[in-house]
């Protein structure tokens, strides 16, 4: 069925005046196993109601035309071959005029794994025991501009984050208002609904998240979330 999407657009785009009919953003995966690869891009069809096209390595989807239409990237595989083709599919995504974002589908649930994923420039990190529903919530959320980081994880890298700073660097000291901002940044979530759960104005979240920047000495949001899995992995003094 995949397959047969995929063939239908390519049709498409040589149709008539060679423009393509069906110019709706496509998400593509990128796995190496065909029945997973299938399976996965069958699921997030369903549930995304977006095409997709699925693709066994970075050449199969660089050499197909009907790839230029993808609005987001996701990386499966095993550990081996995500490492190997992690850093040069996020390199050339973000080369594009307009950077398409990468999430990693991953066996790995370590801090120290996601932390490295998102230094990398991955705009999200999806354990692969993460049930179909949370998956498709996560890409939606990086489509929308946010970042996503597994719920415990995020917790668990809040908590250790707030230990070593006051241990380590007292200028990483958030007020309790930031503290709750930077919860919320940990979870990908955007100005308005941070503003709508913690009761204040989006222009009040701007200025906190703005301060909770200055404080980390970081540029924006994906490097906040990076400072403080830098700060969970710091060994104790």
């Amino acid at each position: 069925m995949i397959a047969e999407v995929q063939e239908q657009i390519r049709l498409n785009e040589v149709s008539g005046l060679g423009l393509p009919l069906l110019t709706a953003p496509s998400v593509v995966i990128i796995e190496a196993r065909s029945l997973i690869r299938e399976c996965l891009a069958l699921s997030l069809q369903k549930k995304l109601a977006l095409p997709v096209l699925a693709y066994p390595d970075m050449g199969s989807w660089s050499r197909d035309p009907t790839g230029s239409s993808a609005c987001i990237i996701i990386l499966s595989g095993r550990e081996t071959e995500i490492d190997a083709r992690r850093s040069e599919i996020v390199h050339e995504s973000s080369g594009e005029q307009k950077p398409v974002p990468v999430i990693v589908l991953s066996d790995d649930f370590s801090l120290d794994h996601m932390s490295d994923v998102i230094r990398n420039g991955a705009k999200g990190y999806i354990p692969s025991n993460t049930p179909l529903e949370v998956a498709a919530q996560a890409i939606r959320l990086v489509l929308s501009g946010g970042v996503f980081v597994p719920a415990q994880a995020a917790k668990e890298m809040w908590k250790t984050a707030r230990t070593d700073s006051t241990a380590n660097d007292p200028k990483v000291d958030f007020t309790a208002r930031e503290n709750d901002v930077v919860k919320a940044l940990l979870k990908g979530k955007s100005n308005k609904v941070i503003a709508y759960e913690l009761g204040m104005s989006a222009s009040s979240v701007k200025v906190h998240i703005r301060n909770v920047m200055r404080k980390l000495q970081v540029r924006n949001r994906t490097e906040a979330v990076v400072k403080i899995a830098e700060l969970v992995a710091k060994p104790a003094k």
